[in-house]
């Protein structure tokens, strides 16, 4: 019997998947990873401005107002997908599969430096799903008077004060 091999490549391309996805587990086990609940992560950018984080998140094929949820719960932003397979040919006419389909999360966890009253700005153009979170404003640097209650004899004033009782002795 002779076997396919449009899909022995599909087999090997899943399996090649599935070893990266292993390997990026074993080298950043801090990092968010596709689990089997996720089948992918979309790749993002974080970046600091001076008052608001940034995250920039690559979710090309999804209709963001329908198929994306973000959640902020205090200092942890959850990104949640689910991109549609809309491919029309059937996986065994593939030479090669590399896009990404099905669900995707992704949490980031920032420092604790977002604003009370934060109301986050999120947009969607060319692909790319970019949400602002404010920061605190830190409080301005303040003048602290310092008061001076009596004055400290200095090393000076104090040698002056024992000439002064030496010179008396010797009279």
């Amino acid at each position: 019997m002779r076997s396919n091999p449009n899909r022995l490549i599909d087999e090997f391309f899943e399996m090649q998947k599935e070893l990266d996805r292993l390997f990026d587990t074993f080298m950043k086990p801090d990092q968010n990873v596709a689990t089997p609940e996720t089948h992918w992560r979309p790749p993002m950018d974080i970046y600091e401005t001076v008052d608001s984080f940034v995250i920039k998140i690559e979710v090309a094929g999804i209709k963001p107002d329908e198929d994306i949820k973000v959640h902020l719960d205090r200092n942890v932003l959850t990104i949640k997908g689910y991109r549609k397979d809309r491919t029309e040919l059937k996986k065994e006419h593939y030479h090669q599969a590399e896009l990404n389909y099905g669900w995707f999360e992704r949490s980031i966890a920032l420092p604790n430096v977002l604003a009370e009253d934060i109301e986050p700005q999120a947009s969607y153009e060319n692909g790319f799903l970019e949400i602002h979170l404010r920061k605190e404003k830190p409080n301005p640097p303040k003048e602290i008077t310092i008061q001076v209650k009596e004055e400290l004899e200095t090393p000076q004033s104090v040698y002056e004060k024992r000439k002064e009782l030496d010179d008396g002795k010797s009279d």
